[in-house]
């Protein structure tokens, strides 16, 4: 009888630290899908939301040397009214020209650190008027300033990636593609091989410290990072989900699928692998979920013509 009673106790209360279920998978409702008038940007990888009504986007096609010579724009922004708008079938975006005597990219990449082209993958609000964007290919952060146009790089690849085993031996296109800052908290998502997220400290001085990394769960490459409400928003592309996640422990509380848009062939544009989809940038805020997808200047699946990045807007589901 005592053993009948153990093995009724074993099966009714959990033990002592096991692993609680993942969450109920959501399914995001599309709201508007929006063709952006990108102004020769057409690998829109980044995306933020401001406090001053404006998203922000990256483009990762920056100037490569020899010269560092501007071929599009690569940070560029547009106010929110214009994308929510259905009657604007193609919002044009706005060029945020880098500002300052000669070439910011040559002045940037002659300090040091820099030995590939500029590959702006990712792009937050730093307070006002700055933002923060992340490079992807010698994993630096570089900061530009909305009212004067100044560029300047806040920290290089030693204390960015130097500090963890797997950060260091990254692959040159498969590093920081998100970026998101809470507090004094800075978030960097590195793609894949492997796929985390590493959390930074903000020091009073301006420096950035190493804190500790994350990994999702059966997600295999990070694309974009938001912190929204206190929250840690990741974008997971290859399996067309964003997640919510706990900042301080990285624990995910919340995952909401995009699938059905993800592989639509309305909504895709040809990838060399089929297994990849497109969805790179994240922002989240005013009741919505933003993705960008980027094109990588290829035509969409449904349509040859058609090769301007995509804006997908969701509504955002209640307690996400």
């Amino acid at each position: 009888m005592q053993l009948l009673i153990a093995l009724i106790l074993l099966i009714l209360v959990p033990l002592s630290g096991s692993c609680s279920s993942a969450p109920d998978t959501l399914v995001l409702e599309l709201e508007r899908a929006v063709w952006l008038g990108s102004r020769g940007a057409m690998n829109l990888s980044g995306l933020a939301l401001g406090d001053d009504g404006y998203l922000y986007f990256s483009d990762d096609n920056g100037p490569a040397p020899v010269g560092w010579q501007r071929q599009n724009p690569v940070l560029l922004r547009i106010r929110l009214e214009k994308v929510l708008d259905s009657s604007n079938e193609n919002p044009r975006l706005e060029i945020l020209d880098a500002g300052g005597e000669g070439n910011p990219f040559e002045r940037m990449a002659e300090q040091g650190g820099k030995a590939h082209k500029f590959d702006l993958e990712g792009v937050a609000v730093a307070g006002e008027g700055k933002l923060w964007a992340v490079d992807e290919r010698d994993r630096l952060l570089i900061e530009y300033n909305t009212a004067s146009g100044e560029m300047r790089q806040v920290a290089s690849y030693s204390e960015l990636a130097s500090w963890h085993e797997q950060l260091a031996g990254g692959r040159i296109n498969n590093g920081f593609e998100g970026i998101a800052l809470l507090g004094r908290r800075l978030f960097l998502a590195n793609e894949m091989f492997p796929g985390l997220i590493a959390r930074f400290t903000l020091d009073s001085a301006g420096g950035v410290k190493p804190d500790t990394i994350f990994t999702i769960e059966g997600n295999h490459d990070i694309t974009g990072l938001e912190c929204s409400d206190g929250a840690l928003y990741a974008l997971g592309r290859s399996a067309s989900m964003v997640y919510r996640l706990d900042p301080e422990t990285g624990a995910v509380n919340a995952v909401a699928s995009f699938a059905l848009e993800g592989d639509d062939p309305r909504y895709r544009y040809r990838q060399r692998m089929d297994h990849y989809r497109n969805s790179e940038g994240l922002a989240v805020g005013e009741g919505r979920i933003f993705i960008v997808m980027d094109g990588n200047f290829q035509p969409c699946l449904e349509d040859e013509n058609q090769r301007l990045p995509l804006l997908l807007i969701y509504k955002r589901p209640a307690g996400f």
